[in-house]
């Protein structure tokens, strides 16, 4: 038998983890935002323009413009699945599903992984972007990996598991953003 008190504990942590979500979000978007606007008002123009401390980027070659727009369409995927995985453990932890919905959001989840690696797989990089292509491919191999873990985790009830298949997410998110800024600066689609 629950007592009231206890109810009322855990609706205030539910509540505090919740508002700690929306700051780390909020924080995040407005980070993004001022790296934007710096990134497009202190972008050297002329040679030597780089007093401001802000490099300029070279422009992506045709071949790695292409490579980027065909790897676009399976980023997409993978974030979006990322999002999906990311989610479903967050309810899990604040008690908003039980582990056979945890199981139920993430085990489809592990098969969409392999299908983007396999995909990711077919494109051929150009050499100037075989590093990008190798930490990205690795990414994916880290998602699927997350996935499987957060699986296991809600079958065995196993907290560890579930500590480690978010880490194996925060090393693929890590290998995403680095590609991400190489890539698509500002995550928008390539031309």
């Amino acid at each position: 038998m629950k007592r009231p008190g206890w109810q009322r504990f855990m609706s205030a942590i539910k509540g505090f983890v919740f508002g700690g979500v929306v700051t780390a979000l909020i924080a995040l978007v407005l980070v993004a935002a001022f790296r934007e606007s710096a990134t497009q008002n202190a972008t050297p123009t002329a040679p030597g323009a780089a007093t401001m401390g802000v490099e300029a980027r070279p422009a992506l070659t045709a071949a790695e413009e292409k490579y980027a727009h065909a790897l676009w369409e399976v980023h997409a995927r993978v974030k979006q699945n990322a999002v999906k995985m990311t989610f479903a453990g967050l309810a899990y932890k604040m008690g908003d599903i039980e582990r056979k919905a945890l199981k139920e959001r993430v085990e489809p989840l592990i098969p969409l992984f392999s299908a983007a690696l396999a995909d990711a797989g077919k494109l051929q990089p150009p050499a100037s972007a075989s590093e990008w292509h190798s930490k990205y491919t690795e990414a994916i191999r880290l998602y699927r990996e997350a996935a499987a873990g957060m699986a296991k985790a809600a079958i065995e009830g196993s907290e560890q598991r579930l500590i480690n298949a978010q880490e194996l997410s925060d090393r693929a998110a890590t290998l995403t953003l680095i590609v991400g800024d190489n890539m698509w600066p500002g995550e928008y689609k390539p031309n």
